[in-house]
């Protein structure tokens, strides 16, 4: 099992999709960072957990894109070719799904380390400090409820047709764009660019609201059980078509 997880992932790592998209990511993400984040964000320091958590909400839809476009990958036509090598397998299916989705999982966190190092490479170079442990918390706020709700979303969506993935990717763009209240706000930029404006303090100290908290442990909940339920059905297909 190691060895085909191994090689879904590398698979997806050494494809002109991710690098592809690891670039597009990274140049938005220095843009950003050049742009509106080095000036501080909602009057905080520019590299505070706020402004950080900031940036990283703005490089979400392109990390979620990727997520989507990788999932994508595994149910292209060319991944149905390949269906009777898969099954001819002794591995069981539903086990085979999981390892994909581990893979699509992980290559993903990469994609969002890059995005992270990034940032913390430019907070270094030009103020020569940063509180690694202070960025921590708006990362997991910022990226792991969004990201397991789209890997959920998209094996769900995919298991009536694949070319439903590109339907959740038009939809992460409308989110994104749309002035939704912070409380539903997909990719959390308005809670850091607002939220410190509330607060009758210069710089406050990052902390999270119980309404956000449940807004993101709901949202990863439910990322999860589409994921975990899409696994487990016995007429799930790694590549069905329409």
């Amino acid at each position: 099992m190691n060895k085909i997880f191994r090689y879904e992932l590398r698979r997806l790592l050494w494809n002109r999709l991710f690098f592809g998209i690891l670039l597009v990511s990274l140049g938005y993400g220095w843009l950003t960072l050049t742009g509106s984040v080095v000036r501080g964000v909602a009057h905080t320091a520019p590299f505070s957990p706020w402004s950080f958590g900031y940036y990283l909400s703005q490089a979400l839809p392109l990390i979620c894109l990727g997520e989507l476009f990788f999932l994508a990958f595994f149910f292209s036509k060319e991944e149905r070719l390949l269906r009777p090598l898969t099954q001819a397998t002794p591995i069981r299916q539903r086990r085979y799904a999981a390892l994909r989705c581990g893979a699509v999982l992980t290559a993903t966190l990469v994609l969002c380390l890059c995005v992270a190092v990034l940032a913390v490479g430019f907070y270094v170079s030009l103020f020569g400090w940063v509180d690694y442990g202070e960025l921590i918390l708006p990362a997991l706020l910022t990226l792991i409820p969004p990201i397991v709700f789209c890997l959920g979303a998209g094996m769900m969506l995919s298991r009536f047709n694949h070319t439903l993935i590109y339907a959740l990717m038009a939809a992460v763009i409308l989110l994104t764009v749309l002035p939704l209240p912070p409380a539903i706000n997909f990719s959390s930029s308005s809670f850091f660019s607002q939220f410190p404006l509330t607060v009758e303090k210069l710089d406050p100290a990052f902390h999270v609201p119980g309404w956000l908290a449940v807004s993101k442990i709901a949202l990863a909940f439910l990322g999860s059980t589409f994921t975990i339920s899409s696994i487990n059905m016995q007429d799930y297909k790694l590549d069905k078509s329409k």
